[in-house]
């Protein structure tokens, strides 16, 4: 923005100076709506002559080292930017991808795969299958927390020829044809030392795979150009590059779908999405992708900096009966959500479907008065009477709860949780944090000693394609990595171990729903709904936007399935007008308005000074 500057020689009026204020004020409005972080970096801008997918969201990618980034839209762009092994189906199916066919030895132990020939990384290297078992290896023997619980079982990964991988088990692996690891290359990963790896490293753009995308600039909290790669060995997309925009305010990014800057968008505000589906240039879909929203709270055993209350089953299923999921899903999602109960969502698998619902009897329902009933009979009263119950230890239970600085929903949720359980006589410190202090706190240590400092938070959680690496995130095993709650069970353990070695589809299923209703009922992290996933895309400029679930699921934000920026096409004129007029022209407008606005104020300007002068 530059501030205004009165013409030379003169002085304006503090009318005229106003009104020259606003009119700047307003074209700098107008210039951030031009698509919030990309006006403000010009460089961002695509070229004249390429088709550019302009894709906005509200999820920053954290770090685009896989062994570090854990954020959905770091996975989006992995997803894009890599190849696995074996990919996915548009309703997550096992389906080939560097990986055209496979097979298993009779035991359940050794996995066959036959790689595609001819596939190149993205800097004219040859891909061999000495890629694969190198990335497979590298997480096993190094123990990357990213993916270690998606390799247990595996023993060794070996390149048999160039184009053939076995995979050799230590038992049968179930979840083998849905593991979701991109596959790196050897020469450069292998210079990189596994512990910095998995702690500080980032990987400079242009960032090498074998996806139909390679990113090549990164500019945090701003933006990430991918551009299409020419050696991609499958359907080449249409799109020259797509640019992924983060957007700070989720409704300055829907205005900018609307204008036409940008083309697809991500994290839609529900007071907005009618508007989009009710724009004839717009679809607007609604949907949700293994996603649940939970309450986690601290269960670690070690040294850990909540409070103990926590590690006690009963004061937890005490708060279970104390949350009210429909007020949840009516307040703070306006009812686009559904109440949550385990930890697999429902409508995400068919024969067999994973989700395990509880019964009548079993199901946790809101009972403040049944909670404070299991409260004292686990042993915490009001002994002093001042309202607030005193722990094991004698002092009274203190909780923080922390809600997201990036979710509206999180902070009403976190209100509503906060009002419930002082109903119950605790004293709940309620505070919004960014991601950043999260990642912190769930993950400290004191010198080299594992302390998880947090007593309970609200977060959302994005599944796997195979139920058991979700179930998986939760074994003991996992603490420190993906079990968050640092929870602890060895039943659990056993049959998640049992549920991953079980190759009849039918038997694996009753294994999961059986580990399933033991996270339920010991409640280390509360499922409390499965929200709709907000997103629209621009149906008028582009044809090719292809859908999960036979047109019922998401178009793009999905980590699983890159059909979207493949199929994609623009429509009418010529690709680079289809790619960027809307853009153009809403700029030309800007200047249009702008210049209408002056020449207004200069004609009032010199009215008023003429009516002056004959004064």
């Amino acid at each position: 923005m530059t501030h205004p500057v009165p013409p030379r020689g003169g002085r304006c009026g503090p009318r005229l100076a106003l009104l020259l204020l606003t009119a700047a004020v307003l074209g700098a409005g107008l210039a951030w709506g031009l698509g919030g972080a990309l006006a403000a970096d010009p460089s961002a801008s695509p070229a004249a002559d390429k088709i550019t997918l302009r894709v906005a969201w509200t999820n920053d990618p954290d770090n685009l080292n896989p062994f570090i980034g854990a954020e959905t839209s770091s996975y989006e762009i992995w997803m894009l930017n890599y190849d696995f092994l074996v990919g996915y189906s548009l309703d997550l199916q096992p389906a080939p991808d560097l990986a055209t066919s496979w097979e298993v030895s009779a035991d359940g132990k050794v996995w066959t795969f036959h790689l595609r020939e001819g596939v190149t990384w993205q800097d004219g290297v040859a891909f061999t299958a000495k890629d694969v078992a190198f990335t497979y290896n590298y997480i096993i023997d190094n123990q990357m927390g990213a993916y270690s619980s998606l390799t247990t079982f595996i023993d060794k990964v070996v390149a048999v020829d160039d184009v053939t991988v076995e995979i050799r088990c230590s038992k049968p692996k179930a979840n083998i044809l849905r593991t979701w690891i991109p596959i790196l290359p050897e020469h450069i990963w292998a210079k990189v030392k596994p512990a910095f790896a998995g702690a500080g490293y980032r990987n400079k753009p242009p960032i090498v795979g074998t996806g139909p995308f390679q990113v090549t600039e990164v500019k945090k909290g701003d933006y990430v150009r991918m551009a299409a790669s020419p050696t991609f060995w499958g359907k080449k997309p249409t799109i020259d590059e797509i640019l992924f925009i983060t957007y700070q305010n989720p409704d300055t990014m829907t205005q900018d779908l609307f204008s036409g800057t940008v083309d697809a968008a991500w994290g839609i505000p529900s007071a907005q999405f009618p508007k989009a589906g009710a724009d004839p240039a717009m679809e607007a879909i609604a949907y949700n992708l293994l996603t649940w929203d939970y309450l986690s709270m601290n269960c670690y055993a070690g040294q850990s900096r909540g409070n103990p209350a926590l590690k006690d089953v009963a004061f937890r299923q005490a708060l279970n009966w104390g949350i009210d999921r429909q007020r949840i899903v009516d307040l703070a999602w306006a009812g686009r959500a559904a109440p949550g109960t385990s930890i697999m969502t429902p409508d995400s698998w068919v024969d067999p479907d994973y989700h395990w619902q509880p019964s009548a009897e079993q199901q946790y329902a809101y009972d403040p008065a049944r909670a404070k009933d299991l409260l004292d009979a686990a042993g915490y009263k009001d002994v002093n009477g001042d309202g607030i119950r005193e722990g094991k230890d004698g002092k009274p239970i203190k909780l923080r709860l922390w809600a997201r600085a990036e979710s509206p929903e999180s902070q009403k949720t976190g209100s509503l949780l906060t009002g419930w359980f002082r109903d119950l006589g605790l004293k709940i410190e309620y505070q919004v944090m960014d991601d950043g202090i999260y990642y912190d706190s769930i993950w400290a240590y004191k010198g080299n000693t594992y302390s998880p400092d947090f007593d309970m938070y609200l977060w959302n959680y994005d599944g796997y394609a195979d139920p058991g690496d979700t179930l998986a995130s939760f074994t003991t095993a996992q603490i420190q990595n993906w079990n968050e709650p640092c929870w602890s069970n060895a039943e659990y353990d056993r049959v998640v171990d049992a549920a991953n070695s079980e190759l009849d589809q039918q038997k694996r299923k009753d294994l999961v729903w059986q580990a399933q209703q033991i996270f339920y009922e010991q409640s280390p992290e509360i499922a409390l709904d499965y929200p709709q996933k907000l997103e629209a895309v621009n149906t008028a400029k582009w044809s090719g936007w292809t859908r999960m679930y036979g047109g019922k699921g998401a178009a793009f934000y999905t980590s699983f399935v890159r059909d979207s920026y493949i199929n994609l096409k623009p429509k009418g004129g010529s690709a680079a007008a289809a790619a960027g007029s809307s853009t153009l022209a809403l700029a030309i407008g800007v200047v249009v308005a702008l210049a209408v606005l002056v020449a207004v104020i200069l004609v009032l300007a010199r009215r008023r000074r003429s009516l002056s002068e004959e004064e």
